[in-house]
């Protein structure tokens, strides 16, 4: 998987932490979950939405990199 992904993590008692699943489609609406964590990291709605078309559009796979 590569791109944009939410990854679902968990941490047990221990303080270990695993994954519990990769989520190559997350809602990106606006006071959804994801936005909500963003939020709390502190980076609100607009420049998210403008972050992630930004790593989209620059984004050069490996397989793209070496076309004539």
């Amino acid at each position: 998987m590569s791109g944009y992904a939410r990854l679902d993590l968990r941490m047990r008692e221990d303080g270990s932490v695993f994954l519990l699943e990769a989520n190559a489609n997350p809602d990106l609406t606006y006071g959804e979950d994801f936005a909500e964590s963003a939020a709390a990291f502190g980076l609100s709605y607009e420049p998210l939405i403008k972050r992630i078309l930004s790593l989209g559009q620059a984004y050069l796979p490996e397989w793209r990199m070496f076309e004539p």
